[in-house]
């Protein structure tokens, strides 16, 4: 009788725990979905509110880290003063937690370089070199575990085009940083990689921007025309920065030489 009054006990107690917890995992459930929401209709900021809060109750959740380093890595970029570190960090945070969380995601890894990579951008030449080596570490990483995700690949290819087109002094200080300019950088594995990006992923925007910046880089005006036209063309429905895509390609189009009848 103890024993089954035991049991008893332990069984309404375990029912009184998952009762007090399914309150909390609506919640979150509910948050996660008002965000996904949000960001789907171009409200990066309310997104990233709803996706805290419900990290708050579910700390290790794989798809609220990701979805965080994703929205803050893109709020950075349009963000004002020490807003942008803030953003950026936060960013490069929650996208390590992911891979902390779940190191055999390809997508933990695939947002961590992402989110490094628009670190980067925003710090000096010899810091920028440094996170490099992590960067193309955490992309070949995603590339291993999934070689599906177009934005992988996307990642890589600015890799490859930033670190083949530095300039003598930036070279000299790769010297010093990575040893020198990293084996197989190049402006064809940049557009090999891009291209790659957009057979996985075709409507995703800014894979159609860079191969044309990066067309641009090499002088291939009648690719680089098609690509950015592509990338004015598609739905701004890829990303919340879509907008700005676009306008950067309509801008790179209008300097471009007239094309000869």
């Amino acid at each position: 009788m103890r024993g089954s009054a035991r049991l008893g006990r332990w069984i309404a107690g375990s029912a009184l725990l998952a009762a007090l917890a399914s309150p909390a995992a609506a919640v979150a459930a509910d948050a996660t979905t008002a965000g996904d929401a949000a960001y789907s209709t171009g409200r990066a900021r309310d997104a990233r509110s709803e996706w805290l809060s419900a990290l708050e109750t579910h700390p290790g959740d794989l798809g609220l880290l990701t979805r965080l380093a994703r929205v803050e890595s893109e709020l950075s970029e349009d963000a004002r003063g020490e807003e942008i570190r803030t953003l950026a960090a936060a960013a490069v945070d929650h996208a390590r937690a992911a891979v902390k969380s779940a190191p055999d995601s390809a997508q933990a890894h695939v947002w961590l370089a992402v989110a490094l990579g628009r670190q980067a951008m925003r710090e000096g030449p010899k810091t920028r070199l440094a996170l490099s080596r992590e960067i193309k570490s955490e992309v070949d990483r995603s590339i291993v575990l999934d070689p599906r995700i177009g934005r992988a690949y996307h990642v890589r290819a600015i890799w490859n085009r930033e670190l083949s087109s530095l300039n003598m002094i930036e070279r000299t200080l790769a010297s010093t940083v990575l040893g020198g300019v990293p084996k197989g950088a190049s402006m064809d594995n940049a557009v090999a990689d891009l291209r790659k990006a957009i057979e996985l992923e075709p409507d995703y925007v800014n894979h159609h921007l860079e191969l044309g910046r990066t067309y641009l880089q090499l002088k291939r005006h009648d690719p680089a025309r098609a690509e950015l036209e592509k990338a004015i063309g598609l739905p701004a429905t890829s990303s919340v920065r879509d907008g700005h895509y676009q306008a950067q390609a309509r801008e790179l189009l209008d300097r471009m030489p007239r094309k000869k009848d």
